[in-house]
């Protein structure tokens, strides 16, 4: 999991300030902001599994295309905390964002040289993908590592804990009073209500729910066509987001299913409506493998890029830049 980030020390001006009775206004107002930053941006949180960490994104394109990298570019100087972890389920995130303090109970005896011990969650949440979180057992800080397939919690100094008690998530405090972007779930879609309920809860969480919070919507791989009970698990899931959040849900299968969405800029010299797979695609409702990676359910360095360009447009939309 990436550290978070911090916004670097400004350069001191290369040239002197104009006099206070200067008139003169230079540049486009972006171009001014970027050379006169404020410093009081707010930071800005991504949250989610393999498609929020641009897994695939290396596929197909000259250069490799991560959606954090052009965020982090866009919200400049704002600090961009990506927290994508491939193969996690909504319930995961729910854990890292420290909504979720389960209570820990040792398996066994901590380890002499490390301190580490082999823990249970009461919760019943079992680990998934590369996940690792810090933050502390009843003020003992350290990491729950989940990377070997079970949870064991590695104290930051060996012996201070025996991995008995309730786990709080460090990456709460980093969160707060942060705008988010949430991409969760596309790993147990097909429980619906458990996936909105979780959403609902990380846009509840926000120090302004209604302004603070922009939800991704999930996008129709090769393995979702229209009628497959996963097609419908991820409609249903879209269609109440989309009611639920307006303005603040961002529906990125309509921008890869949709002629109009398959021509916006960052993908109109690919000509995919030329391409007889694209066709086919658009009638099953699926996302063209132009714009996936080889293994089919990740998106590539053009779909990537075309998720960027999609985020950024709504974010303006939203005044969050």
């Amino acid at each position: 999991m990436p550290p978070p980030q911090f916004a670097a020390a400004l350069a001191a001006p290369a040239a002197p300030v104009p006099a206070e009775a200067t008139p003169a206004v230079t540049g486009t107002e972006a171009s001014r902001r970027l050379l006169a930053p404020e410093l009081d941006a707010r930071p800005l949180t991504l949250w989610g599994s393999s498609s929020m960490s641009s897994e695939g994104g290396d596929a197909d394109t000259p250069l490799t295309v991560r959606i954090h990298e052009h965020l982090v570019l866009a919200a400049a100087p704002a600090v961009v905390h990506g927290y994508g972890v491939g193969a996690t389920r909504s319930a995961h995130t729910l854990l890292m964002r420290g909504l979720d303090t389960p209570q820990l109970r040792p398996l066994g005896e901590p380890a002499a040289s490390t301190g580490a011990v082999a823990v249970a969650l009461d919760s019943g949440l079992s680990p998934a993908g590369p996940l690792t979180i810090p933050g502390d057992v009843d003020g003992v800080p350290g990491l729950l590592d989940g990377t070997g397939g079970s949870w064991d919690f590695l104290p930051d100094q060996p012996g201070r804990t025996t991995g008995h008690g309730v786990f709080r998530s460090a990456l709460a405090a980093v969160a707060e009073g942060s705008r988010q972007v949430l991409w969760m779930g596309k790993n147990n879609i097909m429980d619906v209500t458990g996936v909105l309920a979780d959403t609902q809860r990380m846009w509840d969480a926000a120090a302004d729910p209604a302004q603070d919070t922009l939800v991704l919507g999930q996008w129709p791989t090769s393995f979702d066509p229209v009628g497959s009970a996963t097609a419908e698990a991820v409609t249903q899931v879209n269609e109440e987001q989309q009611r639920r959040y307006g303005a603040h849900f961002l529906d990125l299968g309509g921008l890869l299913t949709s002629e109009e969405g398959l021509s916006c800029p960052p993908l109109a010299p690919l000509r995919l409506l030329e391409q007889a797979t694209t066709q086919g695609a658009i009638e099953q409702q699926i996302v063209t493998s132009d714009l996936c990676a080889p293994d089919g359910i990740h998106l590539n360095g053009w779909g990537n890029l075309a998720v960027s360009w999609a985020i950024i447009q709504r974010m303006r939309e939203l005044r969050w830049l």
